[in-house]
């Protein structure tokens, strides 16, 4: 009976620690086609080649807000990374938040279905900012929280890992 109960405290301590880090959102597929904020064009996720940073945010979300210059820098240190913006507010509001800041990387709009896009990628919460990285549509990493500089080195580090274990074709 015992082994049945710290067996049992295992299994929940392990998926408890699967949704709170998003850590099962892993290497699994995840696609959107989401408009952009000015409403000129629509982009899919799947069409990246390449990794794919994307960062749900809103302007009135503190961690959010200063999250934001870092995920330009890393824009600009990164080349090789296409690093796109989800606003989930209003595109009015979020137009002129970005206008305000000079924010430079693309902003997309969210949609009806932000909530259950953020779910899919392992967001159970819905808290922000959010930020999901995918290669080749995969997901390689997912955070919830404000990046710190350490965060986007360990997620760098593990779509590049992901990369390295694709099948060559």
């Amino acid at each position: 009976m015992r082994m049945t109960t710290l067996l049992l405290r295992h299994v929940i301590g392990t998926a408890c620690w699967l949704l709170l880090t998003g850590a099962g959102s892993a290497d699994r597929a995840w696609d959107f086609n989401l408009p952009a904020l000015d409403g000129s064009h629509f982009v899919r996720a799947s069409s990246v080649q390449g990794p794919l940073l994307v960062n749900f945010w809103g302007s009135e979300c503190p961690p959010c807000v200063e999250e934001l210059p870092r995920l330009q820098a890393f824009a600009a240190d990164h080349p090789a990374w296409t690093v796109w913006l989800v606003a989930t507010d209003p595109a009015p509001m979020a137009r002129a938040f970005v206008e305000r800041r000079a924010v430079h990387l693309p902003v997309l709009r969210a949609g009806q279905n932000m909530s259950g896009l953020m779910r899919a990628a392992g967001n159970r919460d819905g808290g922000l900012p959010f930020t999901v990285a995918l290669r080749q549509g995969r997901i390689c990493a997912v955070r919830e929280g404000a990046l710190a500089p350490a965060d986007l080195a360990s997620i760098d580090a593990a779509c590049t890992t992901a990369a390295a274990q694709e099948p060559r074709r």
